[in-house]
């Protein structure tokens, strides 16, 4: 039984110092984390608020924000840390009237005065799998080269990503951290579909639970993350682990550092002390797939 702890977003943009006082208490005890990483990150504002979230455009390098390079770098070294390649840019867009732009403030804006919910598309959900194909080989060599690290998983920015998307990450050699969508948009292969046969049986015999296996779909492997944000479901969250832990099946959980607060800090540190406490293991998620 394992226990996978991924953290989304880090970029230019992460402080260093945040992530040392929230995951300095784990990585004494052995803990390990798997950041999903943003090789050249866009400015987000108020993330999580859709009333008032909005990008800048301007992409910055992580290797131009030298301490959250050494942090990552000296945490690769000391076995803490694993990196996954999250999207390239993580720019997302927003559906306007004529089609899809980059959620910029004066857009996001826009939207908004019309009445509109803004509907946000993350970064590989859309495009053809050559044009996706090639950001994810452009973002993985440049953070193996910057971090001196090997990449093995794909997290889709938003956890959004279609079938060209998925064929980009296959392109590229790598796994998916997630399970999403619910038809078969994968490559084609025997033992894929025997995968989605039993996520369907999965489905039909558990309502309510999501599909906790590895998915092995023949050229690429998934495995999905439960979210603890100041909007998760506690008690299906519960139900979820305890099923998790009853059948052996390992648990990720996905978060964002900048979320971990008050009542949800401390409950993430109940959480994983509980895990730990009634046998899991602490894994990177590399080392699951």
């Amino acid at each position: 039984m394992a226990l996978i702890i991924r953290d989304d977003d880090l970029s230019y943009w992460s402080d260093p110092e945040e992530l040392e006082e929230l995951y300095a208490p784990l990585f004494d005890r052995g803990i390990k984390v798997s950041f999903a990483v943003i090789p050249f990150g866009v400015k987000m504002h108020h993330a999580g608020d859709l009333r008032r979230f909005y990008q800048e455009t301007e992409a910055m390098p992580l290797g131009d924000n030298s301490e959250m390079t050494e942090w990552l770098k000296e945490k690769i070294a000391r076995g803490q840390a694993e990196v996954m390649l999250h999207g390239y840019n993580h720019l997302y867009s927003v559906e306007v009237l004529n089609g899809k732009e980059p959620a910029t403030r004066s857009t996001m804006d826009m939207v908004r005065s019309e009445g509109e919910v803004p509907r946000l598309w993350g970064e590989f959900s859309t495009g053809t799998a050559e044009e996706l194909a090639l950001k994810i080989s452009k973002g993985k060599k440049y953070l193996e080269t910057l971090l001196d690290c090997r990449i093995r998983i794909f997290v889709p920015p938003s956890n959004q990503i279609g079938r060209e998307g998925i064929l980009a990450v296959v392109r590229n050699g790598l796994h998916i951290s997630g399970l999403i969508g619910k038809v078969y948009n994968r490559e084609w292969s025997v033992r894929g579909l025997v995968t989605f046969g039993d996520r369907i049986l999965f489905a039909l015999r558990h309502r309510g639970l999501t599909y906790p296996k590895v998915a092995n779909y023949g050229k690429h492997k998934e495995l999905t993350g439960y979210a603890w944000t100041p909007s998760t479901d506690a008690q299906g969250l519960q139900r979820q682990f305890a099923y998790c832990v009853e059948h052996g099946y390992p648990f990720q959980i996905a978060t964002h550092y900048w979320e971990l607060q008050g009542e949800l800090k401390a409950g993430f540190y109940q959480l994983v002390d509980h895990a730990l406490e009634i046998g899991l293991k602490s894994r990177f998620l590399g080392e699951v797939l």
